[in-house]
């Protein structure tokens, strides 16, 4: 609680700056995000695979051989990649 605690922040409303403190979540840069997008990084790729295994979702492909990708996850980034249909 003490790196979520002994964060101050202000924001301005209609001119007005009010100041506050966060009750919870994380700073930017906090080294515990990294671990928590890798646990929830793994979860959605789970979720990803076995919806395209059931046949819900269809990845792309680059050539007919090739296997489907259906997302990449690097650092904090998430690229998802599916077959779109008017």
């Amino acid at each position: 609680m003490t790196c979520v605690s002994t964060v101050r922040y202000s924001v301005r409303f209609n001119g007005v700056p009010s100041h506050s403190s966060p009750s919870r979540g994380l700073r930017q840069g906090d080294p515990l995000s990294t671990y928590l997008f890798l646990l929830v990084a793994d979860g959605l790729s789970t979720l990803l695979k076995h919806n395209e295994g059931l046949g819900d979702i269809d990845g792309l492909k680059v050539c007919r051989r090739a296997p489907s990708v259906s997302h990449l996850l690097f650092a904090d980034d998430s690229l998802l990649f599916f077959k779109a249909t008017v």
